[in-house]
């Protein structure tokens, strides 16, 4: 079975329909179809119900559909993975680039640590990381 982690912007582009969407909804689909087994770590549990909190505060969306989008945000099908090592390896992977918060490297660490991919629509992340974890991909360089 093929494992995928991916990372709260990712769903929040899909949920919040912002650009990318276009491009993470036929890979949330196709992972569906090809029964692939998501997985993130314990943070995502908190980051996207938080973007869900901020884009209503920031009214970018009504309270009902920040309602409904939690609903289903916490039936969707996501493995959370939290080993005994992971905050110590994101601890490493963030010393080693130098990066300014912690939490983007819980996943890049789980992604190591079961040996794959790492999907994120943080263009950001994907610059700071990719070239010493080319396994950590931007939602965008799919074509649609």
């Amino acid at each position: 079975m093929v494992r995928v982690c991916i990372d709260a912007s990712l769903i929040l582009a899909s949920l919040l329909k912002e650009d990318l969407s276009a491009f993470v909804d036929p890979l949330l689909s196709s992972w569906t179809e090809t029964r692939a087994e998501l997985l993130a770590p314990p943070l995502f549990g908190v980051e996207v119900p938080s973007g869900l909190r901020q884009a209503t505060h920031r009214k970018r969306i009504e309270l009902t559909e920040a309602d409904a989008l939690l609903k289903f945000f916490l039936e969707f099908p996501i493995r959370i993975s939290g080993s005994d090592n992971l905050l110590q390896k994101a601890w490493a992977i963030g010393r080693d680039l130098n990066a300014p918060r912690l939490y983007d490297m819980l996943y890049i660490a789980l992604a190591e640590i079961e040996d794959c991919d790492l999907w994120t629509a943080d263009r950001r992340l994907v610059n700071l990381a990719s070239r010493r974890f080319p396994r950590v991909r931007w939602v965008g360089e799919t074509q649609t």
